[in-house]
């Protein structure tokens, strides 16, 4: 199982249609190929993990990478996993509004990553944000056990 995070830039600047389009045609190909995992809009940028078989994800980030409405393409995170992370969702996804405090904490490594002012080797951690992501939204746990000392 292969699980990669990247993030990228649009050429244009999406409208909510736009973004609604990308999303349908993602869960749609993503459905058929066997790819789960999560794409989160973050001032007019994204970062998508990709995670299934390995021709798949490749095949899929080489295609998004070629993409002309795609600029700057940079991979976070590349390796091999044992199981899914990201398994009930054919593409999640998240346009967080950083002015929220909640989600400006969470979210900020992200904003981060898409400005590319990330070190080197920070993608596990973006990727274990991600993961907690997942786990809080799929959870019906109350959000504050997740956050007790």
């Amino acid at each position: 199982m292969r699980q990669l995070l990247y993030v990228s830039n649009p050429t244009s600047e999406l409208t909510p249609s736009a973004l609604d389009k990308i999303l349908t045609a993602s869960r749609a190909n993503n459905a058929l190929l066997g790819i789960t995992g999560l794409l989160l809009h973050i001032d007019g940028g994204f970062l998508q993990m990709l995670e299934g078989e390995e021709i798949a994800v490749r095949t899929l980030y080489t295609r998004i990478a070629a993409d002309r409405r795609h600029s700057d393409p940079r991979t976070l995170l590349d390796r091999e996993i044992p199981v899914r992370v990201f398994a009930d969702w054919s593409m999640g996804f998240e346009c967080p509004n950083l002015n929220d405090p909640e989600t400006a904490g969470m979210f900020g490594v992200v904003r981060s990553a898409v400005h590319d002012r990330l070190a080197p080797g920070t993608g596990r951690i973006v990727a274990m944000m991600l993961q907690t992501f997942y786990r809080v939204q799929n959870s019906d746990l109350p959000l504050n056990l997740y956050y007790a000392g």
